[in-house]
């Protein structure tokens, strides 16, 4: 493994990340197994952040420890991608759903000035339209989420926002999809909110997947 000094500040989620990068980019490959030392010799940190990336990857079903053998990358292929979109789809919808429900009267303005942001935002800009997209669905998940739900969904946020550099969808498509949940927000439908939503994210997985195939990353 080349080596590869972190630029930012050296903790679990950076590691994370690294171990992400590589699997997105076929560096690391299902069944391949992560070497602890490696890491803490590319990466220039001590074993304690690597030891907590692993962790966090084993709970979100990214890899797995066995026993006296080491830690190993799971199944990174297409049906299981389409899954991870599935589930967190399923999540975001609930809250969505259960924010529709409450009509929070702040939450929806500002996820109205949000939405006006991210029509202004110019196309070329993804880094502020990714950061737009964030804050918006942060505030939904944070208004319509319980306690456990939030935590769920925080589950997935290392994983997907990796993910989602894979999918060349344009400005209009982004910001009709978002349109779309605030208005069934606005009008108090919230199956319709949680249907967009669910559909959304599923439409999500199947661009990645289409992608890291094109690219070789994973099979047919």
């Amino acid at each position: 493994m080349a080596e590869h000094r972190l630029v930012r500040e050296k903790t679990s989620a950076a590691v994370v990340d690294h171990i992400l990068e590589r699997l997105f980019g076929g560096e690391l490959r299902s069944g391949d197994r992560i070497h602890h030392a490696e890491l803490e010799k590319a990466l220039g940190i001590s074993r304690l952040p690597v030891r907590e990336a692993l962790v966090i990857l084993e709970r979100d079903g990214i890899v797995s420890t066995k026993y006296h053998r080491g830690v190993f990358v799971e199944p990174f292929d297409g049906q299981s991608i389409l899954d991870d979109f599935e589930i967190m789809g399923l999540l975001s919808g609930l809250a969505v759903q259960r924010l529709a429900e409450k009509q929070d009267v702040d939450a929806v303005a500002t996820l109205r000035t949000l939405l006006d942001e991210l029509r202004a935002t110019k196309p070329a800009d993804k880094d502020q339209i990714y950061k737009v997209v964030s804050e918006i669905m942060t505030t939904e998940h944070r208004t319509g989420g319980s306690r456990r739900l939030r935590s769920q969904l925080r589950s997935h946020t290392g994983f997907l926002p990796r993910a989602f550099q894979y999918i060349n969808r344009g400005h209009v498509a982004t910001v009709r999809a978002h349109s779309r949940v605030f208005d069934a927000i606005v009008a108090g439908d919230g199956e319709k909110a949680a249907y967009h939503r669910r559909e959304d994210f599923q439409d999500a997985g199947r661009a990645v997947v289409r992608e890291l195939r094109r690219r070789g990353v994973i099979g047919m």
